[in-house]
């Protein structure tokens, strides 16, 4: 961060590193806004994040796992652990 801030940092890229670095590890958007004292969550992801380079592979990993195979009713389906997905008919 500091090789790229060119004339010296200021309170306010630090604020935004801080919010990117807090999302990237995992603690929930809503109480990254409550830190930076945001009304809305649209405001801490719109102003204080920036996109991780790491997106696209922690995406396809949620999915790694996840069989979209039909099936004919009669077996299990896969589903992401933490993911709640009610079943027709259930």
């Amino acid at each position: 961060m500091v090789k790229h801030a060119g004339e010296g940092l200021r309170f306010h890229d630090l604020r935004r590193c801080y919010a990117t670095w807090l999302i990237s590890d995992g603690v929930p958007v809503n109480d990254v806004a409550g830190l930076l004292e945001h009304g809305q969550t649209s405001t801490t992801l719109n102003h204080y994040t920036h996109p991780s380079r790491e997106r696209n592979s922690r995406a396809r990993a949620v999915f790694a796992d996840f069989s979209l195979t039909a099936s004919s009713g009669n077996e299990a389906v896969a589903v992401p652990a933490g993911l709640d997905v009610e079943r027709p008919g259930t």
